[in-house]
């Protein structure tokens, strides 16, 4: 019984250690908004390409196929490393205002 109650409020302070955390370093609600607006558009450009793309691919035949289909597989790449790149900017951004402390959640520190 004495270990629930003791890993009960270890979790009540972490877990309001987090929430006051998170309330000091929320970043600017416009600029979030911004970098959301930005990245939807980016990600429904990207998806109308790829719609082409596939129905390119659907539409041929023969050696031509074979190119639709390096096509769509090229664009699923470069779409990827370019998330993959927005991922590590906003990091970067994260790590710059504070907002994870200059340390790893992992970390635990």
């Amino acid at each position: 019984m004495r270990m629930r109650v003791t890993v009960a409020a270890a979790l009540v302070v972490g877990v309001l250690t987090m929430w006051g955390f998170a309330q000091q370093s929320q970043p600017n609600a416009p600029d979030m908004m911004k970098m959301h607006e930005q990245m939807m558009a980016e990600m429904k450009a990207g998806d109308a390409k790829l719609d082409a793309l596939v129905a390119q691919m659907n539409a041929a035949s023969g050696a031509a196929k074979v190119d639709t289909v390096a096509a769509v597989v090229t664009e699923l790449v470069r779409q990827q490393k370019a998330m993959h790149q927005h991922m590590g900017q906003m990091h970067t951004q994260m790590m710059g205002r504070g907002m994870m402390g200059g340390r790893g959640m992992m970390r635990g520190q």
